[in-house]
């Protein structure tokens, strides 16, 4: 029997742009659950925004490689509010059900908690998406509120936004 694939979660590096630009065009095809503006930015753009966020105490960028492919990332970015930062995970379909998307949360929680200026993240989770729903839950966040989102589509949906303190 073969070994399975190791997974990696790190840091993204600027010669990881291409990398991250074709992942984020294919996550856009496959879920309604995230913006993305990557059909607007070059790899060069790309590469100085990865570098600009790996300096930065208020943004994060993680890949989750598997078998050197790019399968999915975890960011977190600043809020209106100086000590919150908004987490958001996306994971390629073909590998959902495998963990890979916990491992990206935690590990972005973990850089919350130990490197960056928040005392609070927050998500925003469409209530029809159970798994992540059950994934916050587990993990400690806590609702704060329901309200209706418009995804990509144009849809309304119904979603919460949740909370964790992380320090």
């Amino acid at each position: 029997m073969a070994d399975e694939p190791e997974l990696v979660v790190r840091k993204a590096v600027p010669t990881d742009a291409q990398a991250v630009l074709r992942l984020l065009k294919i996550l856009k095809t496959e879920s309604t659950t995230f913006e993305d503006t990557s059909d607007e930015v070059d790899p060069a753009t790309e590469s100085e925004q990865i570098k600009l966020i790996g300096k930065s105490k208020q943004q994060l960028l993680l890949l989750a490689v598997l078998d050197g492919e790019v399968v999915g990332l975890v960011t977190v970015l600043p809020t209106k509010t100086e000590t919150i930062g908004e987490i958001g995970v996306a994971v390629l379909k073909r590998y959902w059900q495998r963990g890979i998307g916990r491992e990206l949360m935690l590990s972005g929680l973990d850089w919350a908690a130990l490197s960056s200026i928040y005392s609070t993240i927050t998500l925003t989770v469409q209530l029809r998406n159970q798994r992540a729903v059950k994934l916050y839950r587990d993990i400690g966040f806590q609702t704060t509120q329901t309200v209706p989102v418009t995804i990509s589509t144009g849809e309304v949906v119904t979603a919460n936004e949740m909370q964790l303190s992380v320090k």
